[in-house]
């Protein structure tokens, strides 16, 4: 909690509007597609809920026959229903199960949209990173260059031997080697990114993250929310199973009109009572819903811990960065001293140019690694906002 503190939380009444606004990053046809589950799901929800309610049923027939050498003609129309109306608490659960698998679907859905926003997000945070890191490698490879010509210089003066220039070659030919991979990993990147996003990355401007409290994690997080559901909607289908084996009143009633030879019309109606008395496979089938619903919360109670030691595991990484970057800048505010004795004793005729530009690089280098240790800290806590509840 001391770390929490030390890192000053929250901000996270703007929460909501950061991943509203975020949405928009999106390409148009993968909200599109997110649109159409959501409607999907509302609508398989309304149907799922109203399943218990039969259809009413029409039905027409026309019958044409000869008997006794005398033909018959008759068709004969009729409304018929057949309706369960108590199924010892079925109805109700049906009802139940409905509503809390319609929670379930609209959590999902919401945690793959978070989930897509984060692969842009993520994907725009690397690629700022990653020009960082090609910038640092074009430093290097400036130092390496000197190096070079100084160890070139040496050489021909004969006080290093040829291995020595050749190490410097090569450690050049490396870095320039790594250039070409990081530029590589940036296509890469971009290739990820368009398949997510038509947004113009130069024109997207990056969310700034707050680290939150973990109660506050756990409460608002997606994966726990989605798996409370299950064991919810898991709940009422043991119920919901339960109550097959359990009485049932049903309420029948027809109308018929029939005309013809016989012609006449007439309704009916009644109820019947019902009741399986043996089933053989009862028992098992009620024992694998107890066991789906016992595996839910089990799963409820994993998940919480993973959740929670996730969270754990952010904070320690973000700490680390945090301490990488006070020792960055430490390692920073010597090369600035440095630099400035060294541009002293160049103007003195002590020093080289060499010997200044490769300190410059160098704290440029530094200066960028300080950079880079931020945009990780904000990549560690976009994995746990991507996680949490943003919208609801």
């Amino acid at each position: 909690m001391r770390l929490i503190g030390y890192l000053s939380l929250t901000l996270v009444s703007a929460f909501s509007l950061l991943w509203a606004n975020n949405v928009e990053l999106l390409s148009g046809l993968k909200q599109e597609i997110i649109k159409n589950e959501k409607k999907t799901n509302e609508l398989n929800s309304d149907n799922l809920e109203r399943s218990w309610i039969n259809s009413i049923v029409g039905s027409f027939s026309y019958s044409n026959s000869d008997i006794s050498k005398r033909r018959e003609e008759s068709n004969t129309f009729s409304v018929t229903v057949n309706q369960p109306i108590f199924k010892s608490g079925g109805i109700y659960y049906a009802i139940k199960y409905a509503n809390a698998n319609r929670d379930f679907l609209r959590i999902s859905t919401n945690l793959s949209e978070q989930t897509d926003i984060k692969t842009v997000l993520s994907s725009l945070y690397n690629l700022k990173k990653l020009d960082m890191q090609i910038q640092k490698q074009k430093y290097m490879i400036k130092n390496a260059n000197i190096d070079i010509i100084r160890k070139e210089e040496q050489y021909k003066n004969g006080f290093l031997d040829s291995s020595y220039l050749n190490k410097a070659i090569l450690s050049k030919s490396s870095l320039q080697r790594s250039l070409l991979e990081m530029k590589s990993n940036r296509l890469e990147l971009l290739k990820t990114l368009k398949s997510y996003s038509d947004k113009d990355i130069n024109s997207v401007s990056l969310p700034r993250f707050s680290l939150i409290d973990k109660s506050e994690f756990l409460d608002k997080s997606l994966l726990l929310k989605q798996k409370s559901a299950k064991v919810i909607v898991a709940n009422y289908q043991k119920k919901m199973t339960f109550a097959n084996y359990l009485p049932s009143v049903t309420f029948n009633a027809g109308y018929y009109n029939t005309h013809g030879f016989n012609s006449k019309e007439y309704s009916d109606f009644g109820l019947k009572i019902s009741m399986p008395i043996f089933d053989l496979n009862r028992g098992r089938t009620i024992e694998i819903k107890r066991l789906e619903y016992l595996k839910s919360k089990l799963q409820l109670q994993d998940t919480k811990r993973a959740e929670s030691e996730n969270f754990d595991l952010s904070i320690k990484k973000i700490k680390l960065l945090k301490k990488k970057i006070a020792l960055a800048k430490e390692d920073l505010n010597l090369y600035d001293k440095l630099l400035l004795s060294t541009k002293d004793s160049y103007k003195a005729g002590e020093k080289t140019i060499y010997d200044v530009k490769t300190l410059e690089n160098s704290k440029e280098t530094m200066a960028i690694d300080i950079k880079i240790f931020k945009i990780d800290i904000q990549l560690s806590l976009l994995d746990l906002y991507a996680k949490m509840n943003g919208k609801i």
